[in-house]
């Protein structure tokens, strides 16, 4: 695929972090904004596909994981939230599968013109009480109704 964006301004900021969800599964959270301000839609589909020019998807691409033993393998994507641009996702059993892996991939298309924006960063590793403390605090700090600490 190739991309291509005529952008001068500032870029959108998509910020990542991990933790686990449940003690257990990973799990990742974070936010996407523009200029300051939350980037989200207003209307979209129950699968969530947005219905309207404001919606972005963040799509989620694993390595290494149990979908498959080597390389990038797409894993979800999902919409962020309406009202904030947080999103979270756990990396819960599906099919007998998490998708989990060594590593994570988030993109997502920058709003109007502006590019699209990745991040990758490292999985959480086993479970850690001590920081999945300190990152919980971080999930509620965002304030959002659907994202949770455990």
């Amino acid at each position: 695929e190739l991309h291509l964006s005529h952008w001068t301004g500032p870029l959108p900021v998509l910020t990542v972090e991990t933790d686990w969800s449940y003690h257990q599964w990973q799990h990742i959270f974070g936010t996407y904004t523009y200029n300051g301000g939350a980037v989200f839609g207003f209307k979209a589909t129950a699968a969530g596909a947005p219905l309207d020019t404001f919606g972005r998807n963040v799509y989620v691409d694993s390595l290494d994981s149990d979908y498959s033993s080597t390389g990038w393998r797409r894993v979800n994507s999902f919409l962020t939230h309406t009202g904030d641009g947080v999103f979270c996702y756990g990396f819960s059993p599906h099919n007998g599968r998490t998708g989990a892996g060594s590593q994570y991939r988030l993109t997502i298309e920058g709003p109007g013109v502006a590019p699209d924006v990745s991040v990758t960063v490292p999985s959480p590793g086993p479970y850690n009480a001590s920081v999945d403390e300190t990152q919980n605090a971080k999930i509620t700090a965002l304030d959002d109704k659907q994202c949770k600490a455990n």
